[in-house]
């Protein structure tokens, strides 16, 4: 069992990046994914013992098929967040 497991969804939408479902070592919250979503990345940090590297991931979980849509938004706002 890892000492640390905590994450953050990301969802670029056309006004930004936005907050989604996240977790923490002591509690999960839900949150539903913005309807004008167009892609949606994980942004986790892992310890798996206290005597390792903490390890810090920016996953991309989901994209819409629309892919010019998907490359304009990443230019006018930026990759995800790296923060919880």
């Amino acid at each position: 069992m890892p000492t640390s497991d905590e994450w953050t969804e990301w969802h670029l939408t056309p006004r930004g990046w936005k907050g989604g479902t996240e977790q923490t070592d002591y509690r999960r919250v839900d949150r539903t994914p913005p309807a004008d979503r167009v892609l949606t990345s994980k942004y986790r940090l892992y310890l798996k013992s206290s005597n390792s590297m903490l390890d810090k991931s920016n996953e991309e979980i989901w994209r819409s098929p629309d892919s010019d849509t998907v490359e304009e938004l990443l230019k006018l706002y930026g990759n995800p967040p790296e923060h919880l």
